[in-house]
């Protein structure tokens, strides 16, 4: 695992030194080491605590004599590797491995046994690296407790997007944890042979925890063991997952009253000319690429660009992985979004280079299409109306935002004794009188956003009853709102 990482990371600082490209990120790495030692008899303990002090002065041990113990020394220190008894008092063979090997599952743990032959095989299966026969004292135990602490943290980046090291290991196929740290908080994302199978941020776990994770910025990530023993929670590919994750986090920002939109319909391109003009593309930025002998659509990421000349990007996984070759001269339609227009251009390949990363090369376009991607005209609100969950319980809200294909909703603790369950997805249904023109609405409403405070709750709603009576209706009102302010 750390050549092929290394390899891969060495390759976009030496990309960034040569082309300027790239943010400048770092990688550090722990010369210290330490390990826990779980042993519940005390001659023992004391035993392997002096063989692995005599193996090197790189080495830090603690003991611990129970579960108890072991675990508040886990959540209070760095700990490089485990080292624990496969029998203690009145427990099953095993149990205190098992435990301590789920709940710090980014943490290398080896078996010590005194009958080696009977405990490997299970000590193995609840996630331990191998197991050892007491007493220790061989010198290759001390070359594998070592290497073990020294792969328990490959080192830490910053400055590289979570999306884009989660597709460099998909690419390589590599088993890990992401231990990952933001200004919001911080959490787990678990690597299995390149698929990310579970994340874990405070009480959330799966597509929902990888989902809030994907949208931190300016994230510091730990590259850390895995030991395999996480239940698969995630089945989507990552690709699709990472864009569902884009399109949550704008839909996150799009909750401001300012800039609510919630509709989105086709609308006529507009085009304009890139001569002498910059692309408003960010290095790491994911594009949605179109070739016209493949039905589906590819994801690929900016790794540098020269205004004029040639944008640099990611070989979309699919030719990697089918083991298929990016015609040079080909023509591929590119699409992203910014400032909430959708951009799409043709683009030719250039060249396509396979070494020491696959890139492709792609033609500076001349020209670029565009268009709103906000939906309808929307109105800025203020009146009363009564909501409904599934199971029937009504809520006191207030409209802050209306158009006729959807609206801001906010609910306060103010007007209601309780706050509604809410998720993404969810169908509710609306009560409320139109001001203005004085007509009573009846709606049902998918939510598509929502945020919480301490006040209460803010929902972005798509209107599901969109016949031509809802939509005159509330155009109506549109229109009076426009005619009164005026």
């Amino acid at each position: 695992m750390h050549t092929e990482k290394g390899e891969c990371l060495k390759f976009l600082l030496l990309f960034h030194n040569d082309l300027g490209l790239f943010n400048q990120f770092q990688i550090f790495s722990d010369a210290m080491k330490t390990i826990l030692i779980a042993e519940p008899v005390v001659t023992e303990l004391e035993s392997q605590m002096d063989f692995c002090r005599l193996g090197s002065e790189n080495l830090t041990v603690v003991p611990a004599r129970d579960l108890d113990k072991s675990r508040t020394t886990l959540r209070e220190r760095q700990i490089d590797l485990i080292l624990c008894s496969t029998s203690f008092p009145d427990e099953e063979s095993c149990k205190t491995l098992e435990m301590l090997a789920l709940e710090f599952p980014y943490i290398p743990i080896l078996g010590v046994s005194d009958a080696p032959h009977q405990d490997s095989e299970a000590a193995q299966s609840v996630g331990a690296c191998g197991c050892f026969e007491k007493p220790l004292k061989d010198e290759l135990h001390l070359e594998k407790i070592y290497d073990l602490a020294e792969a328990s943290n490959a080192g830490t980046i910053q400055g590289i997007p979570l999306h884009s090291l989660l597709q460099m290991h998909e690419n390589d196929g590599q088993t890990c944890s992401l231990h990952i740290f933001s200004a919001a908080g911080e959490g787990y994302v678990y690597v299995e042979d390149g698929n990310v199978i579970n994340a874990e941020v405070d009480d959330l776990s799966g597509e929902e925890a990888f989902y809030r994770l994907i949208s931190w910025d300016e994230v510091i990530i730990d590259i850390k063991y895995y030991n395999r023993t996480r239940r698969r929670e995630i089945f989507t590919p990552l690709i699709t997952m990472i864009m569902e994750g884009f399109r949550r986090k704008d839909e996150h920002i799009d909750l401001d009253p300012q800039s609510l939109s919630l509709a989105r319909t086709k609308q006529k391109l507009q085009q304009a000319s890139m001569a002498g003009m910059r692309l408003a593309l960010n290095i790491g930025q994911v594009l949605i690429v179109e070739f016209d002998a493949i039905e589906s659509t590819l994801e690929s990421m900016l790794v540098g660009m020269i205004p004029d000349h040639f944008l640099i990007v990611t070989t979309p996984s699919h030719f990697i992985v089918t083991d298929t070759e990016v015609r040079q001269g080909q023509e591929i339609v590119v699409k992203f979004t910014h400032m909430e227009k959708l951009f799409l251009f043709r683009a030719r390949v250039s060249r396509v280079l396979k070494s020491p990363r696959q890139l492709l090369f792609l033609d500076y376009p001349s020209v670029i299409h565009f268009h709103d991607i906000r939906r309808t005209k929307r109105a800025a609100a203020s009146f009363p109306c009564t909501l409904k969950t599934q199971d029937g319980t009504p809520f006191n809200g207030v409209f802050k935002d209306i158009s006729s294909s959807g609206a801001l909703l906010k609910l306060t603790r103010e007007e209601n004794d309780k706050l509604p369950e809410i998720d993404i997805s969810q169908w509710v249904t609306l009560s409320c009188s139109l001001p203005e023109i004085d007509e009573q609405l009846e709606l049902v409403g998918v939510i598509k956003n929502f945020k919480k405070d301490e006040r209460g709750i803010q929902l972005g709603l798509e209107f599901s009853t969109t016949y031509p009576e809802l939509e005159q209706s509330i155009n109506r009102y549109l229109k009076a709102v426009k005619h009164k302010s005026v």
